[in-house]
């Protein structure tokens, strides 16, 4: 990895890797890791706020109950007071019951009565409806009081309503005890409800908030583990199968950045690739170059001397002034010495060294050339090359060398799509041409053609539908046109054939004076 930053920093100095990724700002849809961490401590404590209102709610629905009991307690021991007040004058009337002087005994029992009276007038300001009516004891005391001798009846009628009352007293009694005990019993099962209740609450709280943190974490820790898997693949190489984004914190934007991150690096490995391809492309044409100029040399000394001897032979018989067989197999000779020549001609002229800058070429006498060598590849043999080529046609900016590969690769390529061609004579035509003021140049073949799905690949490197093959030839292709300002385009039937179309910018007068 780091030789390869390296050669991608030398090829390209201007790249970086961190200016490909995306630094949009976070859409209102995206929930950073802190703000859900936010939101889950604010949920923790409303469920804390929720949970402590219902036990305090609770708490003062036990303790109106506790005081109601108490309430219930202390009128009870208010109504047996006022019981035993009366229970008191009732045993007094009963033991002075044989006295001989009735007036006393209706003293005695108007001095209890006041108590009595006392008593209840206590339990009536604090407990209105337990507190009991003694108005009638009051008129029979009353007209009692009044007798100067009371009599049997008149007393009488005094125990009997205080009897009355005692009697009224005691029910109220056992109705505060009944009170009592549901108020006992509604008490007990407010607590237990209550303690249920705050028992399950605590639990399913304690158990959502597990799940929660557990679902959390464990969509955390596999997203990571992706992340990490990404990475060694990234580390490894393999930089063409994009993570999907299934988050919308930061790491969703973690991964995508990596994401982005692989297909840079991997965008950029190609360029280099293509890059070094056409580094290895001139040294390989300058090793041939020399070994061509060599054996051109090589060979062009015999064939000059044969050339010579030849034409000596030739210039004897014209002397002689007779035609003989022997006449016809020396032009013949002759031709084919001049055809070698002509070939060894060639190969200097395409060894001979290329500058690597650009400069005027023109683009006629490049396609003339490299169809002449291509000519000698068995490829072509059963092809009818055609060259349709602009007289007219202006000078352009570019390396000799770099438009030469272009070429090269764009009749190799359409010499490939005919190999399964059986039922049609085969065509190649190079054409060139001035259109919209842009040098054109185009390879039109009537090969097998491409489907839709290859014709949008192509350009792409390492993509390849040959059995050997690299599948950086077009995407070479494409990045020296694209160095050159222009464009390439292709357009393809599947059967029919393909017509591969290379504009180039036409040299402007500032240039040309530069």
């Amino acid at each position: 990895m780091p030789e390869l930053n390296a050669e991608i920093a030398e090829q390209h100095p201007d790249f970086d890797v961190t200016s490909s990724l995306d630094h949009s700002p976070r859409s209102a849809s995206e929930v950073p890791l802190r703000v859900k961490g936010f939101l889950a401590f604010a949920a923790v404590v409303i469920y804390a706020v929720l949970l402590t209102t219902f036990t305090f709610n609770k708490k003062s629905e036990l303790a109106n109950e506790f005081e109601r009991l108490q309430n219930f307690y202390k009128i009870e021991e208010q109504l047996r007071q006022v019981d035993a007040t009366a229970f008191h004058i009732v045993m007094g009337v009963f033991m002075n019951a044989d006295t001989s002087d009735p007036k006393a005994i209706v003293q005695r029992f108007l001095t209890n009565f006041e108590l009595l009276k006392k008593k209840n007038a206590e339990l009536a300001a604090e407990y209105p409806l337990a507190s009991v009516n003694l108005s009638r004891i009051d008129e029979a005391a009353a007209q009692a009081a009044v007798s100067a001798h009371p009599s049997p009846a008149e007393l009488a009628a005094m125990n009997s309503e205080l009897l009355k009352v005692k009697i009224e007293i005691t029910q109220h009694i056992d109705e505060t005890r009944q009170e009592q005990k549901a108020s006992a019993e509604r008490f007990n099962t407010q607590w237990d409800s209550a303690a249920l209740a705050s028992m399950m609450f605590g639990i399913i709280g304690l158990l959502l908030l597990g799940a929660i943190i557990g679902l959390f974490f464990t969509r955390l820790t596999q997203d990571l583990h992706t992340l990490k898997a990404l990475a060694w693949d990234i580390i490894k190489g393999k930089r063409d199968v994009a993570t999907p984004v299934t988050r919308n914190d930061e790491v969703g934007e973690l991964m995508q950045a990596v994401n982005q991150m692989a297909s840079a690096l991997d965008e950029r490995e190609k360029e280099l690739v293509i890059a070094r391809q056409k580094f290895f492309h001139q040294e390989k044409m300058a090793a041939v170059g020399a070994l061509a100029a060599g054996v051109a040399h090589e060979i062009g000394n015999p064939i000059a001397a044969m050339s010579g001897v030849l034409q000596e032979m030739v210039d004897s018989q014209s002397s002689a002034q007779s035609i003989s067989p022997a006449s016809s197999k020396l032009s013949m000779l002759q031709t084919h010495i001049h055809r070698l020549s002509a070939i060894t001609r060639e190969i200097s002229e395409f060894a001979a060294p290329q500058p690597v800058e650009r400069q005027l070429l023109d683009l006629n006498a490049l396609a003339r050339t490299t169809a002449g060598l291509m000519s000698y590849d068995k490829r072509m043999h059963k092809v009818n090359l055609q060259l349709d080529l602009d007289s007219q046609l202006p000078a352009i900016f570019g390396v000799a060398d770099q438009l030469t590969q272009v070429i090269m690769n764009l009749l190799i390529n359409a010499a490939d799509s005919m190999e399964s061609i059986t039922d049609r004579a085969l065509e190649i035509t190079l054409h060139t041409e001035v259109l919209n003021d842009r040098v054109c140049m185009s390879v039109k073949d009537n090969g097998c053609g491409m489907n839709q799905e290859t014709l949008g690949r192509v350009f792409e490197a390492f993509f390849t539908t040959k059995r050997r093959g690299t599948g950086l030839g077009l995407a070479l292709c494409y990045s020296i046109i694209a160095g050159h300002k222009g464009s390439i385009d292709i357009d393809s039937n599947l059967g029919e054939g393909t017509r591969l179309l290379v504009t180039l910018p036409i040299p402007t007068d500032e240039e040309l004076m530069a």
